[in-house]
């Protein structure tokens, strides 16, 4: 007879679990912790932890959850005791009574909020009345009146030390004051958060709560430990970097943060924290390719409309024949898979829920670096120098801050790396490597050219490069220019004369591209000239000339 009843009973709670249905006698929700996050670009997989006493046979478990947006279907549990888990399932359960505590808890909180507000504003206001009485003293002091004490009663450089006070103490009220004005904005922020939170609770409708249920057939009276793993949305962290280029130009320092962003609807206190660059799997297929077909392009023909049999036909697929019942939770394994890196920061951390920024570094790393100056005089009379460094597999795309000697110098972006492929920071123009282009020459006349007919332009063209390294110390330097390029038969470019000879030619895949590569010593001077000859219709329109 009991066991028909226990029977009856599991029957019973699994075809609730079928219907979903969330109706039901209100039911205690278990105390949990979120002790684990893994954090990813888009998610975040949330652990959390429960410990209770369960009698043997079976126990009905709800976890309770704050989170606005859960994946179900990432739903899991791990029981450490003995039994058997049958089924865990995301849903909600209606509550015994409405969150009135927690009103009364943000009530309180709101009401020691706005009381500090009020201080804050009491405060600026005595700060501003002090502002303005040490200023006027100040404008006094050095008014005409004070000019004529000042040489008649006052000693000069007794007046002078109190205006200096005076000034000096202006200053730090200033600063204090921008103080306040930060603090009172954090505090106006906090109330805007807490004002959301007590609307949400007060039109607080259904007396519902997000829960994970588990069932567990315990074998015996025991005390038991429950891990909840699920996904939630609404948070994510994307790199930022920081690059120091000593003085020295030995190396570089390159420090990874992760900039995160919390808004999941629970907070995170004391939690462990990793940071994954895994891209979860959500109806994502391995790609395909088709065959490779070319052809030309025909003309369209227009027929008359005709119905086609079958050209709506649905899609049928033969229909899953495995055999049915509910895998047991008790024989699974997690098990990590080579997709990605992580890092599990060492400190237990507190992450808000909200609308703010939290930047944690990940790693410091030096790389080595190939240090040169850089110019294209065609398109800027600016030297720059550049560093190029290989980065490894850990470097996602990213802002990235750069530092030179310690001052900050600029931003730029970091893309992922491709395979062989480097990445170039600019650290800034030098203004003691000069290089200038100049035009020497452009002599137009008109003559039989080559194989061209007659009435054909003829222009002579020479473009000098002056170089010059006002260092006390040899640099490399690259240079590019180019020279044109003709894409029709009409326009000739011809006796093309270059001295030095390029490093490479066509850099970069780029036809007509130069590159000179050159070790200048101090104080140095070079010469780079082009010339070349182009021919071309006298009644033609050329482009690009």
């Amino acid at each position: 007879m009991r066991e028909r009843f226990f029977v009856l009973r599991v029957i019973l709670i699994y075809f609730s679990i079928i219907l979903g249905s969330e109706k039901g006698f209100p039911q205690e929700i278990v105390p949990s912790q979120i002790k684990k996050v893994t954090l990813f670009t888009n998610q975040a997989l949330v652990k959390r932890e429960a410990t209770l006493e369960v009698r043997k046979g079976l126990n009905e478990i709800l976890i309770g959850l704050n989170a606005f947006n859960v994946d179900k279907d990432s739903v899991s549990a791990k029981i450490y005791g003995k039994g058997s888990l049958y089924s865990v399932q995301l849903k909600k359960v209606y509550l015994k009574e409405a969150p009135q505590e927690k009103i009364k808890e943000l009530e309180k909180k709101l009401k020691e909020l706005r009381g500090k507000q009020e201080s804050l504003r009491d405060e600026e206001e005595n700060l501003a009345k002090l502002e303005r009485f040490l200023d006027s003293l100040i404008n006094f002091s050095q008014g005409q009146v004070s000019q004529d004490l000042k040489t008649s009663q006052i000693d000069v450089e007794r007046l002078e030390k109190t205006i200096e006070f005076l000034e000096k103490n202006l200053q730090e009220l200033t600063l204090k004051s921008e103080k306040l004005k930060e603090k009172m904005r954090e505090v106006s922020e906090e109330i805007e958060i807490v004002e959301k939170k007590l609307a949400s609770l007060r039109g607080f409708k259904e007396k519902t709560k997000k829960v994970v249920e588990i069932l567990f057939n315990s074998l015996y009276n025991q005390k038991i430990k429950i891990e909840v793993d699920y996904l939630v949305y609404n948070c994510w962290w994307s790199p930022f970097y920081k690059v120091n280029v000593p003085l020295n130009l030995k190396e570089i320092n390159l420090t990874m943060f992760s900039k995160i962003r919390q808004r999941s609807g629970e907070d995170w206190k004391g939690i462990k924290l990793s940071i994954s660059n895994v891209i979860p799997l959500k109806g994502v297929t391995l790609p395909s390719l088709s065959s490779w077909f070319l052809d030309l392009k025909r003309e369209r023909k227009l027929f008359p409309y005709q119905k086609r049999r079958n050209a709506l036909q649905p899609f049928s697929e033969e229909k899953w024949k495995g055999e049915s019942g509910i895998a047991d939770f008790v024989e699974a394994r997690k098990k990590e898979l080579p997709l990605s890196f992580e890092y599990q920061l060492p400190q237990p951390l507190d992450i808000e829920s909200k609308d703010k920024d939290t930047l944690l570094p990940l790693f410091s790393k030096t790389l080595k670096g190939e240090f040169f100056y850089y110019v294209i005089p065609k398109v800027s009379p600016y030297t720059f120098l550049v560093c190029k460094s290989s980065p490894d597999k850990e470097l996602l795309s990213g802002p990235l801050n750069i530092y030179f000697g310690g001052r900050f110098i600029g931003k730029t972006y970091l893309r992922e790396k491709k395979v062989g492929e480097d990445f170039y920071l600019n650290l800034g123009v030098d203004r003691e490597v000069k290089v200038v282009r100049e035009k020497s020459k452009d002599k137009v006349k008109e003559t039989f050219f080559g194989k061209l007919p007659r009435n054909t332009i003829v222009r002579e063209f020479r473009f000098k490069i002056k170089i010059e390294n006002l260092k006390d110390k040899s640099i490399k330097l690259k240079v590019l220019d180019n020279i044109p390029i003709s894409r029709t038969d009409k326009i000739v470019v011809k006796d093309i004369k270059i001295s030095p000879q390029p490093t490479k030619e066509n850099y970069q895949g780029k036809e007509g591209l130069l590159l000179w590569e050159l070790e200048m010593k101090p104080r140095e001077k070079r010469e780079i000239n082009i010339e070349f000859i182009v021919g071309y219709p006298k009644d033609g329109v050329v482009v690009g000339l």
